[in-house]
């Protein structure tokens, strides 16, 4: 018999504002509050967090709903634009380079296979 091979998993943009998003690597709460237009203190709070602690991949944050916007430019570099990776780089640390880029648009642009894992001097189109 031949030996299945599992589905493939496409990942698609993150549609709206999800009510909880994990910390992943490279990525930091204002980083989110900027993706997802929402007022990093409200969401901090709401996270029982301060604005002086250590985040760590993997903590989750929750997402208010009633978003506020963040008080700042959301764009922190033009885009649509390319971009070549840095080694340390990663999805998710880039599309917070880039402010309000969504990194499941990045992975779609550059039809990226998980695990992701980017080498320096990569070129990826930025959306």
């Amino acid at each position: 018999a031949q030996p299945t091979q599992p589905p493939v998993v496409v990942p698609t943009p993150t549609p709206g504002i999800p009510t909880s998003y994990t910390l992943q690597k490279g990525e930091h709460p204002f980083c989110i509050a900027r993706r997802f237009n929402v007022n990093p203190s409200t969401m901090l709070q709401l996270s029982g967090l301060s604005g002086g602690d250590t985040y760590s991949p993997g903590l989750v944050l929750r997402i208010p709903q009633d978003g506020g916007g963040f008080p700042a430019a959301r764009s922190l570099k033009a885009h649509p634009t390319n971009y070549t990776a840095s080694a340390g780089d990663t999805i998710y640390s880039i599309a917070c380079e880039f402010g309000d880029v969504d990194p499941n648009a990045i992975i779609i642009a550059n039809s990226l296979q998980a695990p992701y894992n980017l080498t320096a001097g990569q070129n990826l189109y930025i959306p």
